[in-house]
């Protein structure tokens, strides 16, 4: 009995840094409640561990959610690095570029109001932080990619920095908007194949914008 109970304890997994629970936790809490806006407290009650931890880690909230933001924003920065990768137009690229930055968005339906509320309301070292970590990269690469696309002819003329924020926004528009979903339409929960359906719609309103029309 007592070598059972030791194989048990042996196969026990242990349990994650007070670190990565906090992060965990506040990725968690945002999500159910689709705000931003939530206290430190709860975040530790859901974590199970001293609110002080969050200083002591992280140095306080907006440690916390500069953090936060990083370690969701590297998916979305990983998947592009291998998106250019592959030997496909520009145009293209663009269009898988988009539909990830949805299914980021899916996974992280906070991330966008929070790295907007990170730049525009935090210090401005912690806004430079942001911006040239995570904002700034996918901003020059969707630049590139559109400028690429109008010298192969495959996209037509358009201002690349004006089309990309209104891009981010569809992507995000209905993560942002749960409301709508709920009171107008029905709907709960927005699950895979939800999430999948908005992607077609907003990748067929982009292209058609930006695509040049096909040739006879």
């Amino acid at each position: 009995m007592e070598a059972q109970e030791k194989g048990k304890l042996r196969a026990a997994p242990p349990r994650p840094a007070a670190r990565e629970l906090l992060l965990e936790a506040a990725s968690a809490v945002m999500s159910e409640r689709q705000t931003i806006d939530v206290p430190l407290t709860d975040i530790a009650a859901r974590a199970e561990v001293n609110v002080a931890l969050v200083s002591y880690y992280f140095g306080g909230k907006e440690g916390l959610l500069v953090a936060l933001a990083k370690r969701d924003a590297v998916t979305a920065l990983g998947e592009l690095d291998r998106l250019l990768s592959l030997n496909i137009s520009p145009a293209e690229k663009l269009r898988r570029h988009l539909a990830g930055v949805i299914r980021t968005f899916f996974r992280y339906p906070y991330l966008y109001r929070l790295l907007a509320a990170l730049m525009r309301d935090s210090s401005e070292e912690t806004a430079r932080e942001i911006t040239t970590f995570f904002a700034e990269p996918l901003a020059r690469t969707a630049k590139e990619l559109m400028e690429a696309g109008i010298e192969d002819g495959s996209i037509r003329p358009i201002d690349p920095e004006l089309f990309y924020m209104a891009a981010l926004g569809a992507c995000e528009q209905i993560f942002a908007n749960r409301s709508i979903l709920k009171f107008v339409h029905g709907v709960d929960e927005i699950d895979e194949a939800l999430q999948r359906r908005y992607a077609e719609v907003v990748l067929e309103v982009l292209t058609r914008g930006y695509l040049q029309p096909a040739r006879d």
